[in-house]
């Protein structure tokens, strides 16, 4: 079973990617550069991690195996 990394990098393309601006409360942006800074990545790749995650999760609840 591949792990998040491999599905991100396989999945995305650079012809999948979407530009997009997102503007955080200033307390939530330190917090996520500090996240980022421990992991040794960066922000953006961080939330497109998170945000990955959250998505499938709230696909499964959607669609609950059957």
């Amino acid at each position: 079973m591949m792990d998040w990394r491999q599905i991100l990098l396989e999945s995305m393309s650079q012809s999948d990617r979407v530009q997009t601006s997102i503007y955080f409360p200033k307390d939530i942006h330190e917090a996520l550069v500090r996240w980022a800074e421990e992991e040794d990545r960066p922000i953006s790749n961080l939330v497109v991690r998170i945000v990955s995650k959250a998505v499938e999760e709230r696909q499964k609840q959607q669609n609950p195996p059957q």
